[in-house]
């Protein structure tokens, strides 16, 4: 059986909630909110077998991972992820392998919102390799002789 998904507002199923029940059987409902992000409803048993799927493939990975893997993966990246590019060899490899890493531990405890994160500030560090007016290499830092406390970015408005 193909599993699809139904979408339906939330007013709707509010209204007629066994037809969004019904509509499980057929995969899950997707409810539309017109002052927020949209929910999703789902059998628990398909939401396990999701989890318990996702956590045997990170298993599996990060049991065959090592620098040589990471290095190979690192380099079927650009398509998917095009910016990794920018990132030098070596990121890259870490990048991977913190990566997956991570995955897996995610999929542990079924919540992958830091591995979310991690991908967007991998993202943001090759963004900042691609910047033509910063060097790479560091060799355009200044560094302090002693710590200086500075101004937090976030009392600035």
């Amino acid at each position: 059986m193909v599993s699809m998904t139904t979408t339906m507002t939330l007013s709707a199923f509010v209204q007629a909630p066994t037809k969004g029940i019904d509509a499980l059987e057929d995969g899950d409902v997707v409810l539309t909110r017109r002052a927020g992000a949209s929910l999703r409803l789902s059998k628990a048993v398909d939401a396990e077998q999701e989890l318990s799927v996702i956590q045997q493939l990170t298993q599996l990975i990060a049991a065959s991972l090592d620098d040589d893997t990471a290095a190979r993966i690192a380099e079927h990246l650009a398509e998917p992820l095009p910016w990794i590019a920018f990132l030098p060899e070596p990121s890259r490899v870490k990048f991977v392998g913190e990566y997956l890493r991570l995955a897996r531990a995610s999929a542990a405890v079924g919540r992958f919102d830091r591995l979310s994160t991690t991908l967007a500030s991998w993202e943001a560090t090759a963004q900042a390799y691609a910047d033509p007016n910063l060097r790479p290499d560091g060799a355009d830092l200044d560094y302090l002789d002693e710590p200086e406390t500075v101004p937090s970015p976030f009392d600035a408005g």
